[in-house]
């Protein structure tokens, strides 16, 4: 099995793209939690200000999303123009390294944990600073977002098949043309 610099510079690009898009997401609820702040917050933080700095967070966030997993090819000519020049060859037993659901459920893993660890811990940061803490809304008020960040996490490593064959029919068009090879990081294995 071959691969090019090119194949492993895209698959790099595709991990980018997927922590932005969750990333993006979690701005979403973000961007939500700021709109149905309630008005006794607004002492602390001028809610529209707040608003409109995480619209403008999404905003380049999307871009960025577009950008990496749209507009990979002439990304990649800019990043390795001979990508295609030398092929590396890569032994039978570590062909999952050139699928992307096994870089896709890897990154999933990574972001429940990180995610979950960072969840818990603001909460019992709370719960230890508030006896009185208790309840969703104040669970939500505090580590909402890094919630959902880890089951967003467990949802990409579920469907990292499903995600690595849209990322690559998406990318497939942008691709230069390339030798014809026996993996072409189409999300088989992993």
């Amino acid at each position: 099995m071959n691969m090019t610099k090119r194949d492993i510079a895209d698959i790099v690009l595709v991990w980018m793209a997927m922590s932005f898009v969750l990333a993006l997401v979690t701005g979403i609820v973000t961007l939500g939690a700021y709109i149905g702040m309630p008005d006794e917050a607004s002492k602390y933080t001028d809610k529209w200000t707040a608003v409109g700095f995480e619209v403008l967070y999404i905003w380049v966030l999307a871009f960025l999303c577009y950008i990496l997993l749209f507009k990979r090819s002439p990304i990649l000519s800019l990043i390795v123009p001979d990508g295609t020049a030398k092929e590396l060859s890569i032994p039978a037993s570590l062909a999952v390294l050139t699928s992307y659901a096994f870089w896709v459920r890897l990154f999933g893993l990574f972001t429940f944990l990180s995610a979950g660890i960072r969840c818990f811990s603001r909460l019992s940061m709370d719960v230890a600073r508030n006896p009185e803490f208790a309840g969703p809304r104040s669970w939500m008020i505090s580590s909402g977002v890094e919630g959902v960040s880890a089951i967003l996490g467990i949802v990409v490593m579920w469907k990292a098949d499903w995600i690595a064959g849209r990322v690559a029919g998406i990318g497939s068009s942008n691709k230069a043309p390339q030798p014809a090879r026996a993996s072409d990081c189409s999300g088989q294995g992993g």
